[in-house]
């Protein structure tokens, strides 16, 4: 995703300016918002988790370096906060009770049973994501869905490229095995 704000209103961000960093926010909040609902699958928690990452890019702000894209800091805010949440004791209790809310992504709405294979495919993704150690979880996250690249995602996690890599193999074939149970045990009539 490229950085929406102008060089101008960053810098007046930066300098403490109020109304340049609501901009920022203004600007970056739906995607930061479709970021931590990716790593939590749930609103509140979502939230909660974009809220906390916009207090603590305004307490950071003067500290921002501009050779970093600003989508990448917040990438990185947000994904730490969202590993804290899915290693705590909350996160792990939330993981045991999958609530799934599909709409935070493009939907093919050319049919209705296209739509409808869309929304299962996801709700699916979602599920198999749950299993998922939390930092698996988090590059599947950023590389798969995100669609970010193994450099960014290595800046955003601060790890190394093997580490990245492994972890995102593991990753996806755990997704495969859990996709391919999931497709092979699923009616796949619709069900009025």
């Amino acid at each position: 995703m490229p950085d929406l704000i102008s060089r101008e209103v960053l810098r007046d961000a930066m300098n403490g300016n109020a109304t340049a960093f609501r901009t920022v926010v203004e600007q970056h909040q739906a995607f930061a918002y479709a970021v931590a609902f990716r790593f939590t699958g749930n609103e509140e928690e979502a939230e909660d988790i974009v809220q906390e990452a916009f207090v603590r890019l305004w307490k950071n702000m003067k500290t921002y370096r501009q050779e970093v894209k600003l989508t990448t800091w917040l990438y990185r805010i947000i994904a730490n906060l969202a590993l804290d949440f899915l290693k705590s004791r909350r996160g792990k209790e939330r993981r045991t009770k999958v609530d799934i809310y599909i709409g935070h992504f493009v939907r093919d709405q050319s049919t209705p049973e296209k739509a409808y294979q869309q929304q299962e495919l996801m709700q699916a993704i979602y599920q198999a994501a749950e299993d998922l150690t939390p930092k698996q979880k988090a590059i599947f996250i950023l590389r798969d869905l995100e669609g970010l690249s193994v450099e960014e995602v290595m800046e955003i996690l601060s790890m190394t490229a093997g580490n990245v890599k492994s972890n995102l193999f593991y990753a996806r074939q755990k997704m495969g095995e859990k996709l391919k149970a999931f497709y092979q045990t699923t009616d796949k009539t619709f069900v009025s």
